[in-house]
């Protein structure tokens, strides 16, 4: 099984794992920007969301995300924003970034949603 569940999402933040979610994508200059939030514990009191959108520089030999080319290259790692809670970081990566609370993988397989998603036939 691929997604976390709810238990699951907060058992892994608790933990120090990280979770990862493709989000919809958007456009530029008519090449798609993949969007991705991850949700890692900073401290035992604090969570960063971290939202990264990065172009689509993926081929059937190179899918790994992470070393895509970044939209702002000002910010190579995305926007992040501090919670003092797992529940607020969760709350703002649903209602700020449109998150779904039933789509979060374990670090590591945002590739996989990406590839599935994006390039199926790879």
């Amino acid at each position: 099984m691929r997604y976390l569940n709810s238990l699951d999402v907060r058992s892994s933040l608790a933990a120090g794992r990280n979770i990862e979610q493709l989000l919809p994508e958007r456009y530029e200059m008519s090449e798609i920007v993949v969007r991705y939030i991850s949700i890692e514990c900073s401290s035992r009191e604090s969570w960063i969301v971290r939202l990264c959108e990065v172009f689509d520089n993926g081929t059937p030999g190179f899918l790994d995300i992470y070393e895509f080319e970044a939209v702002d290259p000002d910010f190579p790692f995305g926007n992040e924003w501090v919670f003092d809670s797992i529940k607020g970081a969760l709350t703002f990566a649903e209602d700020t970034l449109g998150a779904s609370s039933v789509r979060y993988v374990n670090q590591g397989l945002i590739q996989d949603e990406y590839k599935d998603r994006y390039h199926p036939e790879w």
